[in-house]
């Protein structure tokens, strides 16, 4: 009788046991595909794999791997799905250091998609889990640091990433946030030194903005012909990125396309006719979208251009009187008499920050909307702002470099790169004097 009673859960172990390698088996194919590039299979043999598995310790593993699969592949809302069933299984296995990871993978998801609150509360929670692991808390602090970084709270991000960096010096993720920080924030040796790390790591990306970076600091210390060089390589280093995209898109395409294949061949006669339009019709739809987009970006771009232009063309026309009394009022400002004041002085003072708020308000107040037209056309760093706002106010480039404690050659090659930014081509530092003037 005893042995009766046993059967049924003998029979239950012995299928989750062949359920259990039927999944392993399923799981190490789908690794194998996405090692491959082959995305479409991969994703049908986890979801097999999910299926058949009943251990949560490769249910887990399996979940978190789809996740990543279609977290790379765009699929945000899957992703998380799959993600968030990761953390369970991680749950019921009372699993604290796979959940904080797990915790981490949907705070990512939740930071492309811009749900900032989200975001830093699964960072938070992950934190607190990977407490007794100084490595993975050191992991998810750098992740820490990147979302701030990439929101401009540097203050935040220095705090998470120096004590990251002196952990692991050679992480070139680390080095390249550090680049990042210091171009943005100084000094200018730790960011040339960054920077200059980055120069012969794998990642070309890594490569890429090494030398954009290098080329601004040279750039802003006058260094023109050291900058043109770094510049070269950020340029050859972007068509290589760009051939290295394309790519991709291709192999994509056609990964879908065999997945399409194979389906067709596997189904029954009467929806073979289907999947076959379904697949042209995937593939139709992703050429189209690429075109579309590249499309409406060389389209976007003449607009801005022709905009440009045709804001040139205004203030050429423009009633003279209209620009002189706007002037004449900025003139008659107490910030520009102190301007004056400072300019005359035999020593050279430099603004206070009240002194450029003050000026960014008068400019605003008598160039109605001059700060928003400038937002529309390019995102200014403090440095390129305040030779802007002193050139609207009439102040001369010569001055402009004493007020701002830099050289002529630095001022007059921030304004030709910043001529360059919003018109797409090279022109003189005059030139972007008088597009100022037209705001």
């Amino acid at each position: 009788m005893k042995q009766l009673l046993l059967l049924p859960i003998v029979v239950l172990l012995l299928t989750g046991c062949a359920g259990d390698r039927q999944a392993r088996h399923a799981y190490d194919e789908a690794r194998y595909l996405f090692e491959q590039g082959d995305a479409p299979q991969a994703l049908k043999y986890y979801r097999y794999a999910a299926d058949h598995a009943h251990s949560d310790s490769l249910r887990a593993a399996i979940y978190s791997d789809m996740g990543h699969l279609l977290f790379n592949e765009g699929m945000q809302e899957e992703a998380l799905s799959a993600f968030r069933l990761a953390y369970q299984a991680d749950s019921a296995q009372h699993d604290s250091l796979q959940m904080a990871a797990d915790l981490c993978d949907i705070a990512n998801v939740y930071r492309t998609r811009e749900v900032d609150d989200s975001c830093l509360v699964f960072f938070q929670q992950a934190l607190g889990l990977a407490e007794s692991d100084t490595l993975l808390t050191a992991g998810i602090n750098s992740q820490l640091a990147g979302y701030h970084l990439w929101h401009q709270q540097y203050a935040e991000a220095k705090s998470l990433l120096l004590p990251a960096i002196a952990r692991n010096p050679n992480d070139a993720g680390l080095r390249f946030m550090a680049a990042d920080l210091y171009c943005h924030t100084g000094p200018r040796d730790s960011a040339s030194f960054y920077c200059m790390s980055l120069l012969h790591e794998e990642e070309v990306v890594h490569r890429q903005m090494g030398h954009r970076w290098l080329a601004d600091l040279l750039l802003q210390e006058g260094r023109t012909e050291e900058a043109a060089r770094h510049l070269q390589q950020y340029e050859l280093l972007t068509d290589t990125l760009m051939e290295q995209t394309d790519t991709e898109a291709l192999r994509h395409i056609n990964a879908l396309y065999d997945y399409s294949r194979q389906v067709e061949q596997n189904a029954k006669l009467q929806h073979r006719i289907v999947v076959a339009i379904a697949a042209i019709a995937v593939l139709v739809c992703l050429l189209a979208a690429l075109l579309f987009y590249f499309r409406r970006r060389r389209m976007h771009y003449r607009l801005k251009v022709q905009q440009l232009e045709h804001l040139l063309a205004e203030h050429r026309n423009r009633d003279s009187q209209t620009a002189l009394r706007q002037q004449q009022i900025l003139t008659e400002t107490p910030i520009y008499r102190h301007i004056c004041r400072l300019l005359s002085d035999s020593t050279p003072h430099s603004m206070t920050d009240e002194d450029w708020h003050i000026l960014s308000d008068t400019v605003e107040k008598t160039h109605p909307q001059f700060h928003q037209r400038l937002r529309e056309f390019h995102r200014l760093s403090p440095q390129e702002m305040r030779i802007t706002l002193l050139l609207k106010a009439g102040i001369a480039p010569a001055d402009i470099a004493r007020l701002t404690a830099h050289s002529r050659q630095s001022v007059s090659s921030t304004r030709a790169r910043l001529f360059q930014k919003v018109f797409g081509r090279k022109g003189s530092p005059s030139e972007w004097d008088e597009f100022v003037e037209t705001l």
